[in-house]
């Protein structure tokens, strides 16, 4: 019996998950699209992790704002939720500081790294590209040693981005 009840709580987390994207694909099918490529989705998260379950949202047909909405300055708080790490490490950074006071005008977690489909390496540079068009000479010249995909990332610790080495 215990079995039984052990796997019927497994399954039912699992139609829930399945069951929150269901009820917003409907409305919002480009996010949903979306999602469905990202590695949460694969992890089993679902729309309602981030958003909440938004009854009142689905109920009224939208014009009851969802549960939860991360704008630019909640963003760091909502996704450093799950990832501790990278929350602790943002909080070091300059972007952190310019974000607190200047949320429309500074990187967050979602810039970085999208919303509902993550950004390719290519596009995180062209991101980064978007605010430090202008860089010092040191950046222009290729890195002596090439370690990462994202350029930025071969002389800048990612999240802090604090310069690696001298």
């Amino acid at each position: 019996m215990k079995l039984l009840l052990l796997a019927l709580f497994i399954t039912a987390g699992t139609f829930a998950q399945e069951k929150a994207q269901e009820l917003c694909a409907p409305c919002h099918t480009g996010p949903s699209e979306d999602f469905n490529k990202h590695p949460h989705k694969a992890a089993g998260i679902s729309c309602d992790a981030c958003h909440g379950m938004s009854g009142g949202h689905r109920d009224s047909q939208g014009m009851v704002a969802p549960d939860k909405i991360a704008g630019p300055k909640e963003a760091p708080e909502l996704c450093g939720a799950c990832h501790t790490k990278q929350l602790a490490a943002f909080k070091q950074s300059k972007h952190f500081t310019a974000l607190q006071a200047n949320p429309r005008r500074t990187a967050n977690c979602a810039v970085c790294h999208g919303n509902h489909a993550p950004r390719t390496v290519a596009a995180m540079q062209a991101q980064c590209e978007r605010c430090h068009a202008t860089r010092p000479a040191a950046c222009k010249q290729p890195p002596a040693k090439t370690t990462a995909k994202l350029l930025c990332a071969n002389c800048h610790v990612p999240h802090t981005l604090a310069k690696i080495g001298p």
